[in-house]
């Protein structure tokens, strides 16, 4: 017993180190998939797009930069399988510069897969790019959204989408998911569009950013919320599609396990081993 708590006590740190390499690596490459439990907030938002009738619209906006790509990214795909699945149109509009960017990058990463090979931009998608002075947008849209976006990210008129007609304002689409960190986003669009238009709000945030939205969740303005990366991983179970947000989590839990463990290791090594000086 002493020979082992001695060989702890002097375990070179580089071993503890490539474990904790492990530890990330592993979750990466094969997804544990380690139970997670679902947030009222979470399933609130869930239900706003399982509600939906097959060709209903939706605004997916996508309020976020590259930063913030690593809790909101899974996030928005994580929707966007949602929405294809159910055939709600997505109607892809941005507060943020970098947002239609992000909303590209998604649309992409999906097409490729075998499961949406069908769906085609203009009729069941449409990013319709960004526009500067993010309240006068959000005030903008709700007299004429072709009127902010006469044009969409890559130029074509908006007029000409299949997806486009029908809609004139907020009264002509279901419901509003906003993809938010910072100030634009989340908290522009409940109070302005459910607020003066009772357009449906709902979306998902950074964690950081999460408390600031509870109170339009408990007065009721705001239709659920998912919380970051962990609200993400939430969003993936309920859609049956495990992809980065899930993995993820399951690098923190068997990092944070792996801590733990050595933590309590070193000091139980360490008391034993000054014991028995």
């Amino acid at each position: 017993m002493k020979a082992f708590f001695t060989i702890i006590n002097n375990l070179d740190r580089r071993i503890i180190f490539l474990a904790m390499v492990v530890a990330v690596i592993w979750p990466l490459v094969t997804p544990l998939a380690l139970p997670v439990q679902i947030t009222p907030n979470t399933q609130s938002s869930y239900d706003v797009i399982e509600k939906l009738n097959p060709g209903d619209r939706i605004i997916l906006s996508f309020d976020y930069d590259p930063a913030s790509s690593p809790e909101l990214q899974p996030m928005a795909k994580a929707v966007m399988t949602h929405c294809y699945r159910k055939d709600v149109k997505m109607i892809a509009v941005a507060l943020w510069p970098q947002g239609p960017m992000m909303a590209k990058k998604a649309f992409e990463s999906l097409a490729g897969e075998a499961e949406f090979s069908g769906k085609k931009y203009g009729v069941d998608f449409v990013n319709l790019g960004v526009q500067p002075s993010y309240v006068a947008v959000v005030k903008g849209m709700g007299d004429s959204i072709p009127g902010v976006f006469p044009t969409d990210f890559f130029g074509s008129k908006t007029t000409d989408f299949a997806i486009m007609k029908g809609i004139k304002n907020y009264r002509d689409v279901a419901a509003i998911f906003s993809l938010t960190t910072g100030s634009a986003g989340i908290g522009t669009y409940v109070t302005i569009a459910n607020a003066q238009y009772k357009t449906t709000v709902t979306g998902g945030c950074t964690a950081i950013s999460s408390l600031e939205y509870y109170p339009y969740l408990q007065s009721k303005q705001l239709s659920g919320l998912v919380e970051g990366l962990k609200g993400a991983s939430e969003y993936e179970r309920l859609v049956k599609k495990p992809g980065l947000a899930t993995a993820g989590m399951d690098v923190q839990a068997v990092v944070h396990m792996m801590l733990i463990f050595f933590i309590l290791l070193a000091n139980l090594s360490q008391a034993i081993a000054g014991k028995q000086k």
